[in-house]
């Protein structure tokens, strides 16, 4: 998971929100069995947890930061919101059974 927390990181540095979504897409993708159980939160690991969060707080700031304006259209922006709300209720999910 330290290669996902990595990748988050460098993307906020950079400005790239693409990174920051790709990694957390990553992120998704590797839990996505674990997520499907009825108790997820018993199976995480440490690690998994720290970088749900980190990615979390990344696209948060994404979209925060965001320049959205004419000259600058983000054709990915519906698939941006869907890993955001995702990851959204599977956080909220992890705090409130943790």
């Amino acid at each position: 998971m330290n290669h996902i927390i990595y990748a988050v990181k460098l993307g906020q540095q950079a400005k790239q929100s693409w990174l920051v979504f790709n990694a957390s897409i990553e992120f998704w993708n590797n839990y996505l069995p674990i997520f499907k159980q009825p108790s997820f939160y018993d199976k995480m690991h440490a690690d998994g947890h720290k970088a749900m969060l980190e990615c979390f707080e990344a696209m948060n700031n994404s979209f925060i930061s965001g320049i959205f304006s004419p000259d600058s259209v983000d054709y990915e922006l519906n698939k941006k919101m869907l890993v955001f709300s995702n990851m959204s209720v599977l956080l909220a999910r992890y705090f409130e059974f943790k």
